[in-house]
């Protein structure tokens, strides 16, 4: 039942794309509040944050590729469906298996046929579409920086707990955005209030707490397919408060997707 919690933690982030179009920012500075806001309501957890985490170069460089797909989703969110702006996220596990490919890495049969899957997922999805825009390109960009976050993380998640790494992340990257602020007008941010507090509780604090959570007690093989339903929830919000619908190509090339997701999990590419 505990894994239940990373479900929940899905739906909350899959609503993402509510707050993002809702708020009249840019994605900088909607990724900058995301972090900040974040942080603020995580505060309570420093305490179990040790300050030697701040110096290692593997939390830095995590912390950093977050902060680029973070970026990358919100920017594609805002140009894009926003189903497809998840899948394309969600692509990540895809493109570890072809950076293994190209490293010269063994790969299982299994992972090749899931990349198979995603490619021709891929296709139908991006069908609609007659010429490659900045949504779609933001949206290729997430998934590949996300798949550079979960190499590095499973790395950095041996000298860190899970606790550490959300908490450092959320605070240099929000150090590093800083400068965001002086470009801001105070008039705008004040109306946003409501939407930003918003952002850095529902799709943010709320999740992460839940993720680190489940995934202490769920089995690892299992919490990153769980985590899929981030995308499904994405595609139900998107319809419910936008009015999108995927064509039946997109939504062919939606399952095709997931499934190959799912497939590389179970292979084991997501470490």
């Amino acid at each position: 039942m505990r894994c239940l919690t990373i479900a929940l933690s899905a739906i909350l982030m899959g609503s993402l794309a509510i707050f993002v179009r809702n708020l009249n920012l840019s994605p900088l500075a909607i990724t900058f509040f995301r972090l900040s806001f974040g942080l603020i309501y995580l505060l309570p957890l420093s305490r179990f944050v040790r300050f030697e985490v701040f110096k290692n170069s593997k939390v830095l460089a995590v912390a950093l590729v977050s902060l680029v797909t973070i970026f990358f989703y919100i920017a594609s969110i805002q140009l894009i469906e926003i189903a497809v702006s998840a899948l394309l996220l969600y692509m990540a596990p895809i493109y570890v298996i072809v950076f293994m490919l190209l490293r010269g890495e063994e790969v299982e049969r299994l992972s090749i046929l899931s990349l198979i899957f995603a490619l021709l997922g891929l296709f139908f999805l991006l069908s609609p579409y007659c010429t490659l825009n900045f949504g779609i390109v933001f949206g290729v960009l997430s998934g590949l920086s996300y798949a550079g976050y979960f190499l590095l993380a499973k790395e950095a998640r041996e000298l860190a707990s899970s606790i550490e790494i959300t908490f450092a992340t959320l605070l240099i990257s929000t150090l590093i955005l800083m400068p965001v602020v002086f470009n801001l007008n105070l008039q705008t941010v004040m109306q946003n209030l409501p939407w930003l507090l918003g952002l850095g509780l529902i799709p943010t604090a709320i999740p992460f707490v839940l993720l680190n959570y489940g995934i202490k007690f769920c089995k690892k093989e299992n919490a990153p397919i769980i985590a899929l339903v981030e995308p499904v929830s994405a595609g139900i919000y998107g319809y419910i408060f936008f009015n999108e619908l995927l064509t039946f190509k997109q939504f062919f090339g939606a399952i095709l997707i997931l499934s190959s997701v799912v497939l590389a999990l179970k292979s084991g590419v997501e470490g």
